[in-house]
């Protein structure tokens, strides 16, 4: 989303939150934990028994001790939120030169300073620190961060024991609290409060005015393209690659690869369509109340224009001849249209590219809405069955040991996930072992089938989104179902709600935890799947991961 940067904000004064009064910068000690101890900690989408109760997360940043404390959202009436997120570095915590596995190392490292807002999201040049709402599905980014005054610099860093506190301004949010996403540490549901209500949660009244006229009114935000709430979408891939499913509270849509659905230059549906055509079928089934239904053929560039507008109508007239045979469309409202080679999915003329571009989309607008959560069906699944793991196999609470051909290891445990409305919420702990060869964490829980892209395709963010864990599918009825993702306002493609900037590797013994939302795909348990590079490297498969409700 469109960022601001929050304009000077004083340091906070004491009023009733110890927290609160705690300085950007403080040399108060601290072993691995916040200095205030009136908080109590919150997971997943637990409401917490006091809204102006600050929550607390113990993150593991890059290998680093990182307490978390986060302030209730404060509501400016017809404007945005202010949240504060107070950062301490543990007393005892490791050297970063005893921590970090690079080939060389900055000013900073050799100093022993540590910065988490690029990990955690609490620096104004970095993305991922959200707010959830795991029941209407949506999310919102920040607006811009501050730090407190005193903070020495966005890259002074913090020395064992140091603190420093940020304030993020968001858009307005309905309700009464919000699921708090920090990339590294975890998440933690607080209270939405008015400003009449801050003083009981520390704030100081020079900070929320100041915060106050600095936060855009809902006119201004919606001019530069920050509207609010954004959906958050579920996008997935057959195992075979012939389909892609994406999701979102509104509409389902599912992608054909034409080269499986038709022979060259044909509109007769081949023998490989049937499965994909049962997956849309099933799609269909789960909402009898029907809705509109549109199907459209898109073609490659090979052929002149009229030849291939001609083959992409006669296409999406085959694939809907074939889903009435195989359901029901009677309380469905069906079109069908070709848009022959206008409306590429890549705008490049690699073997590639045109095989992507040659596809069916279909579109299912269910007259009630999507469902967010439901039961696998044989009948919404492909006939695919689900393929074996690469390389390695191992239950995700009992950890994994992986190494590379290089002799470095690390070892990745995910002891459960935590439904939370139309969300499964991870916490993935990546460990250090020995024979480290500087390679990002990101190799181990990246995407490796993306070329500067995201899973979708899309290329918009390819930077951004690099060393993001990404790559981690949970494993469904013949798909891999991707960490679930959304579209700020401000870019081309869409960001995955999960950990980023997972730029280095880890010494041995050192702990990085990635947090993750995926889509609720139902049951007891899950399977993560991450498939590898060049066939093998870095591939493995997590089974019997309990699903637990907040």
């Amino acid at each position: 989303m469109r960022r601001r940067v929050f304009v000077s904000a004083s340091v906070l004064v004491a009023v009733g939150a110890p927290v609160v009064a705690a300085c950007s910068r403080s040399s108060k000690k601290a072993e691995g934990t916040a200095a205030s101890g009136s908080m109590s900690g919150a997971r997943g989408g637990k409401t917490p028994a006091d809204p102006a109760q600050w929550q607390k997360l113990d993150g593991r940043v890059m290998g680093q001790r990182v307490a978390v404390e986060i302030s209730p959202l404060v509501r400016f009436e017809g404007k945005g939120m202010l949240l504060a997120i107070k950062e301490t570095r543990a007393a005892g915590d490791a050297a970063v030169k005893d921590v970090k596995d690079t080939t060389s190392y900055s000013e900073a490292d050799e100093k022993n300073s540590f910065s988490p807002g690029p990990y955690t999201g609490t620096s104004n040049s970095k993305r991922g620190l959200l707010l959830l709402d795991p029941e209407k599905m949506t999310v919102l980014g920040s607006l811009g961060t501050k730090r407190a005054e005193g903070a020495g610099g966005t890259d002074s860093g913090l020395q064992p024991g140091d603190s420093e506190t940020s304030y993020v301004v968001f858009s307005p949010a309905e309700g009464d609290r919000i699921t708090v996403f920090v990339p590294q540490c975890g998440v933690a549901t607080v209270g939405i409060i008015d400003k009449d209500q801050a003083a009981k949660a520390g704030f100081d009244q020079k900070v929320l005015t100041e915060a106050e006229r600095a936060t855009p009114d809902p006119s201004r935000a919606a001019a530069t393209g920050d509207t609010g709430p954004v959906p958050i979408e579920r996008y997935s891939r057959s195992f075979d690659g012939s389909t892609s499913t994406l999701k979102s509270n509104q509409k389902v849509t599912v992608t054909l690869n034409s080269d499986v659905t038709f022979a060259s230059d044909s509109a007769d549906l081949a023998a490989a369509a049937e499965a994909q055509l049962q997956t849309v079928a099933g799609q269909i089934s789960q909402y009898p109340d029907g809705g509109t239904l549109t199907i459209v053929g898109h073609t490659d560039d090979v052929q002149d224009d009229a030849y291939n507008q001609a083959l992409s109508e006669k296409r999406a007239n085959a694939v809907k001849t074939r889903l009435e045979q195989l359901t029901s469309l009677d309380k469905w409202n069906p079109s069908v249209a070709g848009k022959g080679e206008s409306e590429p999915l890549i705008a490049d003329t690699t073997p590639e590219a045109r095989a992507a571009n040659r596809r069916v989309e279909i579109t299912l607008t269910p007259t009630g809405g999507v469902k967010t959560s439901q039961p696998p069906s044989s009948s919404s699944s492909s006939a695919t069955s689900t393929p074996s793991a690469q390389n390695m196999v191992g239950k995700g609470p009992d950890g994994l040991t992986l190494a590379t051909s290089t002799g470095a290891q690390v070892t990745l445990t995910l002891d459960h996930v935590t439904r939370a409305g139309g969300l499964l919420l991870g916490e993935l702990l990546i460990t250090g072992g020995p024979g480290g060869d500087g390679t990002a964490l990101s190799a181990w829980v990246g995407d490796p089938t993306k070329v500067w892209s995201n899973a979708r395709g899309e290329g918009d963010n390819a930077l951004d989104i690099w060393y993001a864990a990404d790559g981690l599918a949970l494993v469904g009825e013949g798909e891999r179902i991707y960490p679930a993702d959304y579209q700020p306002p401000a870019s081309g493609a869409h960001w995955p709600i999960t950990s980023l900037n997972l730029t280095y590797g880890l010494k041995k013994d050192a702990t990085a935890k990635v947090c993750i939302a995926w889509p609720d795909i139902g049951g007891d348990t899950v399977t993560v799947d991450h498939q590898g590079k060049n066939g093998t490297n870095y591939a493995y498969r997590l089974t019997d991961i309990p699903v637990k409700d907040n």
